[in-house]
């Protein structure tokens, strides 16, 4: 675990001795103890380079210790009162959301990486230096969507006539979700999505450029490749007609700079990426994904170990409603 002051200090941070499980969050000052929190006054400071990029962006950078405070109080709150129900951004959260974050001991859910797209996509706007600006990201909502397209136009032998729920017409066109792009202003497509027969998250990048779909998977011995191809079918399908539907090739940015008969279904296939030595980190798996790639910095924090970490960095950034920056 990392925990320390965020402005100047060393980004080693300070070993835990302990594991998340041991945490009693009835005691906040017991917590902060066993975390030995680097205090402020403790940290180094040092030059730093002013820019605020993403590709500065450091995964184990670690978390301040007034938000591990406040978000440690916020727990201990919650334990007094069980019934207390809290706002962050478009979700009513109960103390199960934070605890599950904090303690390391539970699945993330559909909210959790939500809210996590939602400040990474937030830091990408606040950013004085936008170097990289060619992605956005979908909330979980976007394959929901997808299914209910297909669904209504399955039958139909070709593109023509193809009905385009306002849904998705909307994401497309950057209006939802919040701090979204639009497609034309980008040439990555983020995307969480839930294989609902294997109930296990895995990441998805649509490439706008070389039209396909690319799986990253935390746990490919868990799905076989056809299995894979079959539930996402639906989206390969329905992509090309959604954007087909809004002239998307035709005008823009993307005119003729397809490099593939983009009409036909797009191909899947899975990128080489690390992965989880256990059952039930593929949420915060699929969110680092995404943050990393996104910032074109490897994966290779990206373990096993390091999920109890992230999650507890989640829950901070949540509390605090902001992304930290690189």
């Amino acid at each position: 675990m990392l925990v320390g002051d965020d402005i100047g200090e060393s980004t080693e941070g300070t070993k835990v001795e302990v594991t998340l499980g041991d945490i009693d969050l009835d005691q906040p000052t017991a917590v902060l103890s066993q975390l030995n929190i680097v205090e402020a006054s403790e940290v180094v400071k040092k030059n730093l380079p002013k820019t605020t990029g993403l590709r500065t962006l450091d995964p184990m950078k670690a978390i301040p210790h007034d938000d591990m405070v406040k978000l440690l109080k916020l727990c201990s709150e919650w334990r007094h009162n069980p019934n207390l129900v809290m706002q962050f951004g478009n979700v009513e959260a109960e103390i199960e959301f934070f605890a599950s974050l904090v303690k390391a001991d539970g699945w993330l859910k559909g909210d959790h990486i939500d809210l996590g797209l939602y400040l990474i996509r937030k830091r990408q706007q606040q950013l004085e230096e936008v170097e990289i600006l060619d992605w956005t990201t979908t909330d979980v909502f976007f394959m929901n969507h997808i299914h209910t397209c297909f669904a209504d136009n399955k039958r139909k032998k070709e593109q023509v006539g193809w009905k385009i729920r306002t849904s998705l017409v909307n994401v497309v066109n950057g209006k939802v979700p919040a701090c979204g792009l639009d497609w034309q202003n980008t040439y990555k497509v983020y995307v969480p999505c839930m294989l609902q027969k294997y109930k296990h998250w895995v990441a998805l990048e649509i490439d706008l450029i070389q039209c396909e779909i690319k799986v990253y998977d935390s746990m490919v011995s868990l799905i076989p490749d056809q299995s894979l191809k079959e539930e996402l079918g639906p989206l390969s399908i329905t992509i090309p007609n959604l954007l087909h539907t809004l002239d998307f090739y035709e005008e823009g940015v993307y005119a003729n700079e397809c490099t593939r008969d983009w009409w036909c279904p797009w191909p899947i296939h899975r990128v080489d990426v690390p992965q989880q030595a256990n059952q039930g980190d593929c949420g915060m798996f699929v969110l680092k994904y995404i943050e990393l790639l996104s910032a074109e910095i490897s994966l290779a924090n990206c373990t096993s170990q390091n999920m109890p970490f992230f999650q507890l960095k989640l829950a901070a950034e949540i509390a605090r409603g902001d992304a930290y920056m690189p």
